[in-house]
């Protein structure tokens, strides 16, 4: 996300308001008794994103209680195929996995995930890309109608008197409960029951670590609090420390109502599948035979170089310097990625922003800039062979360089029906 140059004053503006401001005061689960926090009622919904049990089966069987076996798509040469989508993060740039799923399903080669993650904009999308093609249409809505100011109020002194970020979410908070309510998560446990699972990946600020959500064990929880919860995991992924306010997840501790900071889950990983000391083969006792692991990565950012001569002053260097930190981070969670696939004898898949996509965003959620983006990931999910075998590093050549068939933003060329919905759409 390309973020205005202001907003990155932020620290300097914490310093000098120290002095006299002080945030609102909360009750944070102690070092010592984060192992035993949890949400009340709702059983075990969530773990740390960097760690794994001892006995991983025995602790899947105990954690997930409607799944005596996983699900698995028909099988291919005598082997179960289990089909992982992992959605990285990306800002207004997840307008690109939004346009790619869509795309992909125009092919009718789109395969059911039996494993969906999704950090910060891949947790909003994920929920939709877990329930399937059916569900397209809000994919369309939601990253080619909405901008800026339908979805946060700027709030560049707040920061100065003591608040927790630039920005207010609640349009954002608004959009999020349109679209998941009740209804909605009864449609995600069902596919809970055949042994389906939704992940979403928050960054617990206290712990400094990674947590994953089981997204589907909330949506089967009958708990009261079972549609606000599943709400707030979405709005935390997609909160951007210091420019979105935190989330404030209540939590129990020793019989204590406790409080926990969750951000943005790209803060300590871009983008997930498992921890890299978990061996995808551990799992097979929950197939009916060893399965083929498929995983496909759809990685919201360009990931060649990008040229551009900064000017010599502290906000443009800082920004830069970012977005290069961001860059950086984001590759080396998918060779991590596909350093575990190819480790277990998984198929590794990647796509991502082609390097000649050049149009650049000019606020937090530029709307023009999300409709060209969507276009791009849908040509790329419609030509159905875009996939890569391996982040460009472990190729060793400019897999970017790749010419791919772009869409116009202005012009609608001869396409599926949908894609004539969205080019109406654009010319209302």
């Amino acid at each position: 996300m390309k973020i205005n140059l202001a907003w990155l004053l932020l620290p300097v503006l914490l310093i000098m308001s120290s002095g006299c401001a002080t945030g609102p005061q909360r009750n944070p689960v102690p070092f010592h008794l984060m192992p035993e926090a949890n949400v009340p009622g709702m059983g075990p919904i969530r773990y740390w994103g960097d760690e794994i049990p001892r006995d991983v089966v025995a602790e899947f069987r105990r954690t997930l209680p409607y799944m005596p076996r996983l699900a698995e798509s028909p099988p291919e040469n005598g082997k179960p195929i289990v089909n992982l989508l992992a959605i990285s993060s990306g800002g207004n740039e997840g307008a690109f996995a939004a346009g790619l799923l869509v795309g992909w399903t125009q092919t009718g080669r789109r395969p059911r995930f039996e494993v969906v993650t999704g950090v910060s904009a891949g947790a909003l999308i994920a929920p939709f890309a877990f329930l399937g093609p059916a569900y397209d249409r809000q994919l369309v809505t939601m990253w080619t109608r909405y901008s800026t100011r339908d979805l946060i109020i700027k709030m560049p002194l707040t920061a100065m008197f003591g608040g927790s970020a630039l920005a207010d979410t609640g349009p954002l908070a608004e959009l999020i409960a349109h679209y998941v309510d009740r209804p909605f998560l009864d449609n995600i446990a069902a596919e809970y029951r055949k042994g389906r699972i939704l992940l979403i990946g928050t960054t617990n600020l206290d712990a400094q670590r990674p947590v994953v959500w089981n997204m589907t064990q909330i949506a089967a929880s009958r708990h009261p609090q079972a549609v606000t919860l599943f709400r707030q995991v979405i709005l935390a992924s997609a909160s951007i420390p210091g420019i979105f306010p935190p989330v404030h997840i209540r939590v129990e501790a020793r019989g204590e109502s406790r409080e926990e900071m969750h951000v943005d889950g790209g803060t300590t990983q871009k983008v997930f599948i498992a921890p890299l000391q978990l061996r995808l083969h551990m799992l097979d006792p929950l197939y009916s035979a060893p399965p083929q692991f498929r995983i496909f990565v759809i990685n919201n950012a360009r990931m060649a170089p990008e040229w551009e001569a900064p000017k010599d002053e502290s906000r443009a260097i800082a920004e830069r310097s970012l977005r290069t930190l961001s860059k950086s981070q984001g590759a080396g969670d998918l060779i991590r990625l596909y350093l575990l696939a190819k480790r277990d004898g998984a198929e590794f898949n990647l796509a991502f922003i082609p390097s000649d996509f050049r149009a650049r965003s000019h606020e937090p959620f530029d709307r023009e800039y999300m409709r060209a983006l969507f276009d791009v990931g849908f040509v790329q999910g419609r030509a159905g062979d875009r996939w890569f075998p391996a982040p460009p590093e472990v190729m060793g050549t400019d897999m970017t360089a790749r010419r791919r068939p772009h869409m116009t933003l202005n012009g609608c060329s001869p396409m599926p029906p949908l894609h004539h919905t969205i080019c109406k759409y654009r010319q209302q």
